[in-house]
């Protein structure tokens, strides 16, 4: 029978209270009866039958009508004195006997903050095996020790919170226990989330566990008037205002962040032509005056609550603001012009604010600071994020291998999950070119199978509809299909499970749930999805650890939307065509995209080929690129048949192309050479030089890390020349050898 089962079949009821008048004999007679039920010896039990006569001796003098009412008496004026050793009518080993016995007969209902001075625990285990807080003790209690994710002092903490939930609350099963319960329970008492997954585990929440902070923070979406009534706009434009962001939500969009964006933007405005014009009574009286002199008034108000920056500049928040008040206007002129329409009298004649409006006031030259400081940010994360990816993935490598190591050892396991989350979060996000809600959005049913006409398989990520309400789809190349590859598996051994399970998932922006699936990124300790903010924490956390510094010395801090813009960079450097790039990020137009064109001018590349391949010409003559003979071209295509790279060959095959460039040693095309050994040996006491020095100096970890992989590859280069068997070695020198004899002596240049 299952753990659910068992909590389904027991159907406890406790006694209640006590709710006739107190009389001090029949609770006497009372507690007498619990206590031959309690598993103490004959000794204990009398002193539990004394301990109980003084404390109703202590009762009768509280005030109440009730033993309930009596209690909070007892627990605010008397018990501090007891825990303090003041005024106790019982010995130090049994002054709290009496107390233990009134609460575990159910008869008082007793507060939060006093049952965190008891052990409640050694007080339950004394309850007879038929008790039903007994019998719940236990269910929880096995519950818990079947969460293999959470820690032991995690485990005892839940128990004691969930006796505590029973008591206070006065349920008589752990079925009663609702999320309000859970939402309750302090920061500071810990075992929360392993309550909430034992509970889960029990049946008593379908759903799948929630931590504390998601427990605590999930709001419901607030309606169009609830918006307005919060961002306090005027009761005479109220009405038209939440007509308007109902039907929007109806006709264009029901995006939460939007909507409450719209309601803030329109109540700065109403408040403006309430204090300003007060004549001004209804929406339809609002003139192209009233509006233009908002727009001064805007700009002000924006620079009084910027965050940071000089308050002498123009602040694209007035013009998120002002562009919001037009679509007002325009939207409901529009829409007033349809038959029976109920904007009809809330239109003005015109629409008060133009697009003319918004210019030469400033803005066009804050969105080119805008322009230049993330065309900035850009060239930083080019020259930054490489470090940061070998840091990640050598952090992760380092705390594998002490994984393994130290298999006994729970904080190395904790330390390799937490460093493999922040690399395969890191580089699903590069290598995919996904926003980070995207990313928190994906299943496993995202990972789309497809066969090309000549049986080849390919798979694609399915991205679903986000900012612009387009679904589109990434092809999963071999980077990214390891990282997919390796999160899966980290997921199934978090559950230990053959496939990633089905959780519930809540959208904190949307302030609404999304379907059960099976997400993707999901057991990071706690079987449940991880949410936005947990990404962005750590990816910035990453870069903090790093070191990485921008241009001129400063912290670079990497913001998830970061690795999307080092995503479009890198295929615009490798000529992947702009409207491609487009359709891989979702963006809705090619402006966007040709941003990071305009920081890669290719055609200005070209064209400098041009004028160096001019100037060679000039200084090497016609020879150099004169027709070859057929000899020339023999000796030419069987140099090429296996490059020869000076210290290894290449046995990549002709014409393909080389997506590592100069970097040899660590690509599994290159064969070193056994006659390089001593070369390599030099090259490897250099690198390791160079690595100490770097570690004495205090490099940023990015850079260190980055040493690190290079001397590795020389490493393996180094063993792999080492482990060649000595005919194979004298067959490849013996092949080059032959090429470089028939080789011609002059004319074209190889």
């Amino acid at each position: 029978m299952t753990l659910a089962e068992k909590l389904q079949g027991n159907e406890a009821v406790i006694p209640g209270l006590v709710s006739l008048a107190y009389d001090g004999h029949r609770l006497l007679k009372q507690l007498r009866i619990s206590i031959t039920t309690l598993r103490f010896n004959a000794t204990d039990k009398s002193r539990l039958d004394r301990s109980c006569v003084e404390l109703i001796g202590v009762l009768d003098g509280c005030p109440g009508r009730t033993l309930q009412e009596r209690w909070p008496h007892f627990e605010k004026n008397i018990w501090p004195g007891w825990l303090t050793n003041e005024n106790r009518l019982s010995p130090e080993h049994r002054w709290s006997w009496g107390v233990r016995v009134i609460v575990m007969a159910r008869l008082v209902v007793p507060s939060w903050e006093w049952t965190s001075h008891v052990h409640l625990m050694k007080w339950v285990a004394r309850l007879p095996e038929n008790d039903p807080l007994f019998q719940q003790y236990q269910l929880l209690s096995s519950a818990v020790k079947e969460l293999s994710w959470a820690a032991d002092l995690s485990r005892a903490k839940a128990v004691r919170n969930g006796l505590r939930i029973l008591l206070t609350r006065g349920y008589g099963s752990l079925k009663e226990i609702t999320d309000a319960d859970l939402s309750r329970i302090p920061a500071d008492a810990k075992g929360g989330d392993t309550l909430d997954g034992a509970l889960c585990l029990l049946g008593v929440f379908t759903r799948t566990p929630k931590r504390g902070s998601t427990r605590k923070s999930r709001l419901e979406r607030l309606s169009p008037d609830q918006m307005l009534r919060i961002a306090k706009v005027p009761e005479r434009f109220e009405a038209a205002t939440t007509l308007y962001l109902e039907t929007y939500a109806t006709r264009i969009s029901d995006t939460y962040s939007s909507l409450r964006h719209k309601a803030t933007a329109l109540a700065h405005f109403w408040r403006f032509i309430r204090d300003s014009y007060p004549e001004v009574k209804a929406c339809a009286g609002v003139l192209p005056a009233h509006a233009r002199a908002y727009v001064p008034h805007a700009l002000e108000r924006a620079r009084q609550v910027q965050r940071g920056g000089p308050k002498d500049e123009v602040r694209i928040t007035a013009h998120a603001w002002l562009l919001h008040v037009r679509t007002f206007f325009a939207d409901i002129c529009v829409w007033a012009t349809e038959p029976y329409s109920p904007f009809r009298r809330l239109a003005p004649r015109v629409v008060p604010l133009q697009r003319d409006d918004l210019r030469g006031i400033g803005f066009e030259k804050a969105r080119e600071r805008r322009r230049s400081r993330m065309t900035a940010r850009i060239l930083d994360l080019e020259r930054g994020m490489p470090n940061l990816r070998a840091y990640a993935f050598r952090r992760w490598q380092d705390a594998r291998t002490t994984c393994e190591n130290s298999v006994t050892d729970p904080r190395a396991k904790a330390a390799e999950v937490d460093t493999f989350w922040d690399w395969a979060l890191l580089e699903l996000l590069v290598q995919s070119g996904l926003r980070i809600e995207e990313a928190s959005e994906l299943t496993t049913l995202d990972i789309l199978k497809r066969s090309m006409p000549d049986g080849r398989i390919y798979y694609m990520l399915h991205v679903k509809p986000s900012k612009y309400d387009r679904a589109r789809v990434v092809p999963i190349g071999d980077g990214l299909g390891r990282v997919v590859a390796e999160i899966i598996r980290h997921v199934r051994r978090f559950y230990n499970t053959d496939s990633v399970p089905l959780c519930d998932h809540w959208d904190h922006g949307e302030r609404r749930p999304r379907p059960r699936a099976p997400y993707l990124i999901q057991g990071i300790r706690h079987p449940s999805p991880v949410g936005i903010q947990t990404i962005r924490g750590r990816i910035q956390a990453l870069s903090i650890k790093s070191g990485l510094k921008r241009a001129d010395g400063s912290p670079l801090v990497v913001a998830p939307h970061d690795c999307r813009r080092v995503f479009a960079s890198e295929h615009l450097n490798n000529d992947t065509p702009v409207h491609v790039i487009q359709a891989l990020l979702g963006h809705a137009t090619m402006d966007t995209v040709m941003v990071y064109a305009k920081l890669y001018p290719r055609r200005m590349i070209e064209e400098y080929r041009k004028a160096v391949r001019g100037l060679y010409n000039a200084y090497h003559g016609e020879e150099s690129l004169k027709t070859p003979t057929p000899e020339e071209w023999v000796a030419f295509a069987a140099s090429c048949s296996m490059r020869d790279m000076g210290t290894h060959l290449c046995a990549l095959p002709m014409g393909d192309h080389c997506p590592r460039g100069l970097v040899c040693l660590g690509c599994s095309h290159a064969q070193p050479k056994r006659s390089a050994v001593l070369i390599f040996r030099r090259m490897l006491a250099s690198h390791e030089r160079e690595l100490q020095g770097a570690r004495q100096r205090q490099e940023p970890a990015g850079q260190i890390a980055a040493r690190e992989l290079e001397v590795a590859r020389i490493h393996s280069a180094l063993r792999r020349a080492e482990e060649l068997p000595h005919d194979v070695a004298v067959a490849m020198e013996g092949t080059l050898a032959v090429q470089e004899r028939i080789e011609p002596s002059g004319g074209m240049m190889i």
